[in-house]
Formats: C-alpha cells, sequence, structure tokens
C-alpha cells in the first residue's frame, strides 16, 4: 500500500508540475543577422578584389593576333578566337559545345578530350553560369576564350574536384552547333 502511496504522490506531483506556466524563450535575431551582414559584407569584399586583381590580369594579355577582352554585363571577359557571321546563340537554343578548363597561370584543369562534347538548352542550363553567359554572345563555329570570376565559375565550393574554392578560370569554349526549336 506504501508502493501505491508513494506511486500516487509522484503522479500528482507530476501533474502539478506540468500545469506549470511555462515561459517561452525567444531566439536571439541579432547573432543570426550580424552572421549574415558580415556574410555579405565579407562577398562583396572579396568580390571586388577579385575583379581588381582579374582586370588587372586581363590588361597583361596579349596574344599575336591582338586579341582582347572584353568585358561583358554578366560579370565575365570574353575574347574570339575564331569570329564567323551566321546568327547569334538565342534563349531556348540547343547547343554542343566544348571547352578546355585552365587556371589563371595557364595550366590545364580540364583537357577538351576531358570536358567532351556537351549539349544544353539555353535558358534551361545546367552547365556553370559562366559558360551559358557566353554561348549567348557566340556563333555556330566561333572559338571564345573566358575569363571567369570565381562567383560566375564554381564559387565557394568548387567543382568538388580538380577546382579548388574561389577558383577563377580561363575557358577556351568551342560552340560547334546550334539548333533552334
Amino acid at each position: 500500500m506504501k508502493i501505491f502511496n508513494n506511486i500516487v504522490y509522484l503522479f500528482l506531483f507530476l501533474l502539478f508540475a506540468a500545469c506549470q506556466k511555462k515561459e517561452i524563450f525567444q531566439p536571439e535575431q541579432s547573432k543570426h543577422t550580424d552572421y549574415l551582414q558580415n556574410s555579405q559584407k565579407y562577398s562583396k569584399i572579396r568580390e571586388t578584389n577579385e575583379r581588381k586583381y582579374l582586370q588587372k590580369w586581363v590588361n597583361k594579355q596579349k596574344d599575336s593576333l591582338q586579341h582582347i577582352f572584353e568585358t561583358t554585363s554578366s560579370g565575365i571577359w570574353i575574347r574570339y578566337v575564331i569570329k564567323n557571321n551566321s546568327p547569334l546563340a538565342k534563349l531556348n537554343d540547343q547547343v554542343i559545345y566544348t571547352a578546355e578548363v585552365k587556371d589563371l597561370n595557364n595550366r590545364i584543369i580540364y583537357s577538351t578530350k576531358e570536358f567532351g562534347n556537351k549539349q544544353g538548352i539555353l535558358g534551361k542550363f545546367n552547365e556553370i553560369r559562366g559558360i551559358e553567359s557566353a554561348l549567348y554572345k557566340m556563333r555556330k563555329g566561333e572559338t571564345v576564350e573566358i575569363l571567369l570570376p570565381s562567383f560566375t565559375a564554381y564559387g565557394l565550393y568548387g567543382d568538388e574536384n580538380k577546382i579548388g574554392a574561389n577558383a577563377p578560370l580561363l575557358i577556351k569554349l568551342n560552340l560547334i552547333d546550334v539548333k533552334s526549336p
């Protein structure tokens, strides 16, 4: 009987404790907000510094044919190696292209053979943003070199294989074919 009484008292105590008003703790907003603000500030500074570095790099580049890099509104630099007069690739066109990916010291990261022929539909692209931006400025049969800041290439994580984090890339891009829908 003593055990039964102890169980009843324990049950009543737990019932009473459960009925007490609980204090609700609100999450602290400032730590999260500070982190986001600091992260945004860091990203802007890093992007500005990278753009300055790349502009200096571009200013030093000369080739034997005097092809120069032009800046684009999408944040990449492009220089035409082989040009022609066919129509520009446009939204919803199916494109077939190949590329050779290098670092800024002209070391090959992915050869044309490793990269292979790729295809995609402009506007519904699965490849990095900088390549799609360049393809919009190309015509069938053209070859360009594009300089991609890291934020238009593989960004903060790299490709998790050969390309590291925050790595700008130099890509020789060849537009093999363009098919309109």
